[in-house]
């Protein structure tokens, strides 16, 4: 997707070119996710990007991660306040709340929104954090008490991490 973006900024493809990608990436990752079956003792996770941040691919290659890891992911989308993402979290019973971020590296909207999750979750549900861009919240993760993840391999040795406690 970044090689896709990057093309796109130097005029080498199209808007309707990384449109078409970005779908089928979605439709390719979203049938995997949906056949993931897990146990049903797996412990729950919510995955989705905070308000305002719209770019979803990076949530959906989390959530398979966290599925192909045993997880019982509910997966959410783009787009959602902390509290909606709080009250899915608080309804599934949610160990963790993973969050991708992926662009801009510095809207103070959502270091705050980072913030409002924190407070909304209950103090035993982790907030794990990745993409591209998350490392530009580094304050507001460290503030909120998340771990912010750098690679799939990270993700799911957090996962496991985490299973265990």
């Amino acid at each position: 997707m970044e090689e896709i973006g990057e093309h796109w900024r130097k005029g080498l493809i199209r808007i309707s070119h990384e449109h078409i990608a970005s779908h089928t990436i979605r439709t390719f990752l979203g049938g995997i996710l949906s056949s993931a079956n897990p146990h049903p003792s797996a412990p729950g996770v919510v995955v989705t990007t905070p308000a305002d941040q719209w770019h979803d691919v990076g949530a959906l290659v989390l959530a398979v991660a966290a599925a192909s890891e045993g997880w019982d992911v509910t997966y959410l989308g783009a787009n959602l306040p902390a509290e909606e993402i709080a009250g899915a979290a608080r309804t599934k019973g949610a160990k963790c709340v993973i969050l991708s971020i992926v662009y801009p590296e510095d809207d103070p909207g959502v270091a705050k929104e980072i913030a409002k999750l924190r407070r909304a979750l209950p103090d035993n549900v982790y907030i794990i954090s990745g993409g591209r861009a998350s490392a530009g919240y580094g304050d507001a993760l460290e503030k909120a008490d998340a771990i912010r993840v750098e690679s799939i391999y990270d993700l799911r040795t957090t996962l496991e991490s985490i299973r265990k406690r």
